[in-house]
Formats: structure tokens, C-alpha cells, sequence
């Protein structure tokens, strides 16, 4: 899935020349935390309501403007940018969202909300299904032996997701088609393979 898929098209922005607290004004009013900054279609910087948090001295809104407030060479994404790359730069950098740039143009935005969104849909979890938490060997044919052990007990396999690596253990989440997990846990169970957990 790429960034184009989920990016918020609909773009409110803002100048460089206004005031910090038209800003601020703008963003209450539109319920948004990232506001860019477009100069003559170009896109000049990016404000977020933690820039505006760190100069909010009332004393001061009319007398800062958002060109001496803004990230003027924000982390940015293209439309093309597959949504896995972009959620880790937004984890690496401890940011809620990005600018979405073709060139210097900007053609949308993604928040952590637009993404929490796409690996919903992603890992199925909207659709009616089932899991399975499988404590397995930190290798490919462990895996492949799991996999063909639900497949031959009638379960089918939307998705898989990574648990964290614990020595020579990881755990594995499938995401199956709902079914009855009764008799794939059997199976696994007879294989000596460790079920953690079932969400039937």
C-alpha cells in the first residue's frame, strides 16, 4: 500500500507571512495538528501545534509570524512512498505526521491516525476473523511447517505479523479467515508447536 492510498488530499494550509496566532486560530478551528506552509504553490515549511506549544506567550501571537516558527525543511514523503516507510520515519523521528511532496509541491498529507488506519485494513482486523499466537523457532521452515499445519486443519491465512525476536523463540500472530480454531490448535498441539494465544 502506498502513501497516495491513504494521504489526506483535502489540505488546508497557511503562509509564511501570517501571524503565529492565525495559526493557531486555523488550527482549532479546523481540529488539525499539522498545518504546511505554501508560498506561491510551493511548499516552504511545515508547523505543527508543538511548534506553536513552545512560543504560546499571548504577549507575543501577533508579533511572531509562521515563517520564524516553522520546520523549513521538514521530513518529508513522496505519493509513491510505501505506508511502512513512512510510519517509520514517523516512529524513528517521534513525529505525528508528514508533508506528502512531489518535488517541492505539496499533494498531501499523512498523520499516524491516516496510518493506524491503513494497518487496520492492512492486517485485516476491520473483516470478520480469527487468530492464532504461535510461539515458534526463529526460522523459515519452522514457520512454512506452522503455516501448512493450519492450512491442512482448514484454516485460512489472511495475514501474518512478527512478535519480538526472544532468543531463539519469536512469536508469530496469524490472521485467519474465521473458522473453528479447535481443530488447527489440535493439530499444532500434536506437532508440539506452542499456542499462546487464541482469538476465536
Amino acid at each position: 500500500m502506498r502513501v497516495s492510498e491513504i494521504m489526506s488530499r483535502d489540505l488546508i494550509t497557511i503562509t509564511p507571512d501570517k501571524r503565529v496566532g492565525q495559526a493557531l486560530q486555523l488550527m482549532q478551528n479546523q481540529k488539525i495538528r499539522h498545518l504546511p506552509v505554501t508560498e506561491k504553490g510551493r511548499m516552504v515549511g511545515w508547523l505543527t501545534s508543538r511548534d506553536l506549544r513552545e512560543v504560546l506567550l499571548a504577549s507575543m501571537l501577533e508579533k511572531i509570524t509562521v515563517a520564524d516558527v516553522m520546520i523549513k525543511a521538514p521530513i518529508s514523503v513522496g505519493a509513491d512512498t510505501e505506508v511502512e516507510e513512512a510510519a517509520r520515519l514517523i516512529k524513528e523521528h517521534k513525529i505525528g505526521g508528514l508533508p506528502v511532496l512531489e518535488g517541492d509541491r505539496l499533494v498531501g498529507v499523512i498523520t499516524m491516525l491516516d496510518l493506524i488506519g491503513a494497518f487496520l485494513t492492512m492486517l485485516s482486523l476491520i473483516r470478520n476473523s480469527s487468530r492464532l499466537d504461535l510461539s515458534l523457532e526463529d526460522k523459515p521452515e519452522a514457520l512454512e511447517a506452522a503455516a501448512k499445519i493450519i492450512k491442512d486443519a482448514g484454516g485460512k491465512i489472511l495475514n501474518l505479523a512478527l512478535g519480538p525476536d526472544r532468543g531463539l523463540q519469536r512469536a508469530y500472530y496469524f490472521r485467519l479467515e474465521k473458522c473453528d480454531l479447535d481443530p488447527i490448535v489440535e493439530a499444532l498441539n500434536k506437532e508440539g508447536i506452542k499456542v499462546l494465544e487464541v482469538i476465536p
